[in-house]
């Protein structure tokens, strides 16, 4: 989606560095903007019966892909957890997720401080009401390629760079939805991506490894589809007074 955020927020918020070192959840810029030419793979095949044990992986990214390409915009609710690594997770923190085609997304997260996250498909912004101050950055293509946002990806693009394993989900309350593992085959950031989605391509939850051991965990919900979001919904316009740095 490294993320950046302020030193303040640093130890309890690593939303910028997941989610923007990342992003692959529009779709990543949202879309993970892979260039590799690698051929693609052949998926494997998972055994039947049943509907989510003959979905492989190929064919599951293409749903999401498709589901989150067609609409205008959509809201989710989300519950984001954090585990440094060797450490048990921090309190968690929820809010609203808004993902617009091609490539915009906007975190808004409850609670006092005022936290909200965008990408406009090129820079990334971090805004805390709390401390009047927001955080801009301009993301390289290098950068553009660690989001593990998976959502508007092409599923040849994402599986010419990262090697997926697919798995049906039988009991519990996850059942019938598909746990799908990518993990890229040239190494770098991030170490493991784990997304869960129901057999039409509905989203439920984003795992994100890091390289350290570092882990950042986002369940969804409530998703509805809605008219496209005016812009400055992403590119944020702080109210007078807020200090702006670039980096």
């Amino acid at each position: 989606m490294a993320f950046w955020t302020s030193d303040r927020n640093r130890n309890h918020n690593p939303n910028a560095r997941t989610v923007l070192a990342l992003c692959g959840l529009a779709g990543v810029a949202l879309t993970l903007a892979v260039r590799s030419h690698a051929a693609q793979p052949t998926p494997q095949a998972l055994p039947a019966p049943g509907a989510a044990r003959g979905m492989d992986a190929a064919a599951l990214l293409g749903k999401i892909h498709d589901r989150y390409l067609r609409g205008a915009a959509f809201t989710l609710t989300f519950v984001q957890t954090y585990a440094p690594a060797g450490f048990s997770e921090v309190a968690p923190e929820g809010g609203t997720l808004i993902l617009q085609p091609p490539e915009s997304l906007r975190f808004t997260y409850n609670g006092r401080e005022g936290k909200v996250y965008t990408f406009d498909g090129q820079k990334a912004r971090q805004y805390v009401a709390q401390d009047r101050q927001m955080v801009v950055k301009a993301l390289s293509l290098e950068e553009k390629e660690r989001l593990p946002l998976l959502f508007m990806t092409g599923p040849e693009r994402l599986l010419a760079r990262y090697s997926a394993a697919s798995t049906p989900i039988d009991a519990g309350e996850d059942k019938g939805q598909i746990e799908l593992t990518l993990e890229p085959k040239a190494g770098g950031e991030p170490r493991r991506l784990t997304v869960r989605a129901t057999t039409s391509g509905e989203l439920r939850k984003l795992v994100v490894l890091d390289r350290a051991g570092n882990r950042t965990a986002f369940t969804f919900s409530k998703e509805e589809s809605g008219p496209r979001r005016p812009a400055s919904d992403f590119t944020l316009e702080p109210p007078p007074g807020t200090r702006i740095v670039s980096e």
